[in-house]
């Protein structure tokens, strides 16, 4: 699978509550569901159903699998959200190769989310993903903004379009006229 396959007119907004509530965007992401812990994680998808007004959340990603707890607990809870309809397809956030391959046991992997851009530019995960053809989101992909000034926009989105058809950034936004220069960006450097 890569983002090829996805389809043409899909806009993903990843949102972390801050409080507020942004006018009118296509779509609004679910509340991340950190650690495993099977409460949390149910309360997490419920909260985000009900708050999206959905029946189902297409992509949940476990955020930060909780070393205290057996990993086959964690994915469980998930697996049995997707069981019952709750859950599309389960990704994994802030992990390692291990991790990737571990989880891979129990679930498929729908997609992997790691910090990667020009300056934090080395993740053995997104050989993995490619190697595994799992879907890599590059979080923080200008770096909170500082790579705006920096390496510029364009460039710094380009460089992680040209690791491969399994990459996609996700840049964070404080403005809504910031994803029409995202939007600009991406189409002027293009895909290799």
């Amino acid at each position: 699978m890569n983002f090829q396959s996805w389809p043409q007119r899909l806009l993903v907004v990843d949102v972390e509550g801050n409080g507020t509530n942004p006018p009118d965007l296509v779509e609004i992401a679910p509340l991340p569901v950190r650690g495993g812990q099977p409460d949390t994680s149910t309360a997490c998808v419920e909260a985000s159903l009900r708050r999206l007004g959905r029946e189902r959340l297409d992509l949940c990603y476990l955020h930060r699998i909780d070393p205290k707890m057996p990993i086959e607990d964690q994915l469980g809870t998930l697996h049995a959200l997707k069981s019952e309809g709750k859950i599309g397809h389960i990704g994994l956030s802030k992990v390692t190769s291990e991790d990737i391959r571990l989880a891979g046991k129990y679930i498929t992997v729908a997609a992997v989310q790691n910090v990667l851009n020009v300056r934090d530019h080395f993740d053995p995960a997104l050989e993995l993903c490619r190697d595994l053809g799992i879907p890599y989101v590059a979080y923080r992909p200008l770096d909170a903004g500082n790579l705006v000034r920096g390496p510029g926009l364009e460039a710094s989105l380009s460089w992680l379009l040209q690791l491969g058809p399994h990459v996609t950034p996700i840049p964070a936004t404080s403005r809504l006229s910031h994803p029409a220069e995202i939007v600009s960006a991406v189409g002027a450097s293009g895909r290799p």
